[in-house]
This record gives structure tokens, sequence and C-alpha cells, in this order.
């Protein structure tokens, strides 16, 4: 992974090649921010640069064998430590066991989510962790090499051994424990990427010991250039899919490939509000129906729009037009629904689509799940 395939955050490459230039590499890195915003790639493109043969001032050369291997995520100096659920009967019970499957996800899209981890490894209805043999092996399976043993041996070839861990505040407390011991008195020439999502989770011990860097979400010029580019999207489409995926390429990798356009769910939104003014249980129980034909995925990014949809129209009765991110479809129907979502329902109509979209992620019955939301939809829309 070089600099320039990392989409936006050009303050963050910046300071990021400034601490090399000035020799003021820390042994510790915490790269924290929101889904999609480019965590892993940034810390990828760093340690790339950092072992490069041949860098320039602003970028890895991207042909030296160090470079080809980093691109690969094969390089024998780099070692990575992810969240997993330990499955027994086909002996996967560490990371190295799914670094195939890690690397066969990260090939088709660098920008990954833990929920698409999940959908990758089959383990959607299962919340996956970082367990203490990463840190300190097993005693019971001596294949199971930690990352104490790892880091404790010569460097191959690369000028720093670097250990990537993600989704860190997935760590179990064991874990997270014996990794600060080897943060307190690191060996010569190893890096320590860690990258998480929500550092409440974190020790603070840890978080102490670590450079923070804050990524922030990308900026919607930089995201609309590179879904252009890589789905060949222009005019009001790419302009409502970049709305919509708010600085979040998962997001938007997760649309656009699946043909998904904000417009359909626009299209449900409208029915589902208007038929539940109206109270019509058939129309609801029809789309119910529908909505349940969609698939998994495509019924969580449905919910998720319905969130947005409730932001927005919130903001305009509210009159805070500054800050509305609405197309033309869906400022004209605004401009008749948004006295209906105000302050005496605001907070439970957010509320009710979270909960959909949790038991939705948990593997329930979709027709059960948006048939007991459109019914509290109606009661909410009288508020």
């Amino acid at each position: 992974m070089r600099f320039q395939e990392v989409i936006g955050q050009e303050g963050i490459k910046r300071d990021l090649l400034e601490t090399v230039a000035l020799n003021r590499v820390a042994h510790a890195y915490l790269f924290t921010g929101p889904e999609g915003s480019g965590k892993l790639p940034l810390a990828l493109a760093y340690a790339q640069y950092l072992n490069c043969e041949h860098p320039t001032e602003t970028d890895s050369c991207g042909e030296c064998p160090s470079c080809k291997a980093f691109a690969k995520l094969q390089h024998p100096d780099l070692h990575f430590v992810f969240p997993i659920v330990k499955d027994k009967a086909s002996d996967k019970i560490c990371c190295d066991d799914y670094l195939e499957q890690w690397r066969e996800l990260f090939e088709q899209n660098p920008y990954l989510s833990l929920e698409a981890w999940q959908t990758h490894i089959g383990v959607e209805n299962k919340q996956p962790m970082i367990y203490e043999s990463e840190a300190a092996g097993d005693d019971t399976a001596p294949r199971i090499k930690g990352v104490i043993q790892k880091l404790s041996l010569s460097n191959f070839s690369a000028k720093y051994k670097v250990l990537i861990i993600w989704m860190a505040e997935k760590m179990n407390d064991v874990c997270a424990n014996k990794i600060l011991k080897i943060l307190e008195e690191p060996n010569p020439n190893t890096l320590f990427l860690m990258i998480a999502e929500d550092t409440r989770y974190m020790l603070p011990t840890i978080l102490s010991r670590t450079q923070i860097v804050r990524i922030p979400k990308i900026d919607d010029a930089s995201l609309s250039q590179r879904i252009s580019s890589d789905f060949m999207m222009e005019g009001d489409e790419l302009q409502s899919l970049v709305k919509n995926a708010n600085g979040n390429y998962c997001q938007a990798f997760k649309m656009a490939s699946f043909g998904d356009k904000p417009s359909q769910y626009f299209e449900y939104f409208k029915r589902m509000m208007r038929s539940a003014w109206q109270k019509d249980i058939m129309d609801l129980t029809a789309l119910g129906e529908e909505l349940e034909s969609l698939g998994r995925e495509r019924q969580k990014a449905f919910l998720q729009y319905c969130l947005r949809e409730i932001r927005e129209n919130f903001i305009r009765n509210q009159n805070i037009p500054e800050i509305l991110y609405m197309d033309n479809q869906e400022n004209a129907f605004s401009s008749k629904f948004c006295p209906f979502i105000n302050e005496r329902n605001v907070a439970d109509f957010t509320k009710e689509f979270n909960a959909a979209h949790y038991h939705i992620v948990r593997n329930g019955n979709p027709k059960i799940i948006f048939f007991d939301m459109f019914l509290k939809i109606i009661v909410y829309l009288k508020r």
C-alpha cells in the first residue's frame, strides 16, 4: 500500500512523512477514527514507506522487493493481529489460521470494516475478539506463536519489524495487559501500529504509551473522485452516493458494489412513511416482504439510509439548511414530511432504526423485525 493509494487524508500523510524526515518515528502508534476513513491503509502505507529501499520524499517506490512484499501483506517482518472467532471444528484458533482470508478481503477492498470481516469468515451472528494466545502463544498448541515470540526474533530483511493490531479495542483484558508489557519494553527496530474505532474500550495505559493519530472522515471531494474512478459513476447518482456514504469508503464501496442506488432506498422510505401515516397495514405487510427479499446486507444499508433521512428531516425542521445533505427528490419530499420529525419523536425513530439494524445483524427474522418497526412508526408519526 502506497500513500498515493490512500483516499484523501493529505494532512495525515504529511504528518507521517514528517516523522521520517525529522527522524522522529515513535515505536508505537494508534490510528483512531470512524469506520471507512482509511486507518488500515494509512498504517500499511506508513509501514511500507519506512521499509522501502528507495523512498522518495512523498511515497515508497512500490517497486523494490520490500514494497512488493508489503503490498501483498506477505513480508516476513510484517505481522497481523485481528479479531477472530475460534473454530475448533476446522482447527482455526488463531489469526495466522485466518491470514489467507484476511489477505483475500484486503485485496477486494483495503478499507475493511468489522462487519465485512465477520461476513467474509461466516460469523455474522458471533462477536469476534482478540484472545490472550495472540499475545503470548498457547502452551497447549505449540504451533501458535504469539507476538511476544514473533517480535523477539531478529528482523528478516526489513529495517522495522511491524506489528499491526486491527480493531485493537477487541483485545480481551489478558491480551491487552500482555501487549502492554512489550509496549513498555519494545525490542529495537520494532514498530507497533494499532488501529481502533472506539478507544473507550482500550486500557488507558496502552493509550498513554502510543502516539495517537486521529483520522477524520474522508472529505467528499476525495471520496467522489475515487468512487468515480473505481465504479465509473458520475452526475447525480455519484453525488447522492457520496452524501449517503458520509466520508465512509466502506459504505460507499458496499453500495456501489451491490449496484444499490440511494433512490431505491428513498422510494422504500417514502412508501414506509406514507403507509404508516395512513395506517395501511396491507401495504406495510407487502413492503416488509419486499425488504425481506433484499438480503441482509441491503436490509442493513436501508436501515442506515433511514437513520440518515431522520437526521436530515429533523435538521430541516429545525431550520439549519447549512448542514443539510439532500438531493432534489429527497428535498421535495422533505418539504412536506419534515414537520413530522420533531423533538417529540426523533429519539424514538433513531432508537427504533438502530434496534432493527441490531437484530438484522444478529440474524433475526426480517419480516418480524420490519413489521414490528412499522407498527412503532405509526405511533411515532402521530406525536
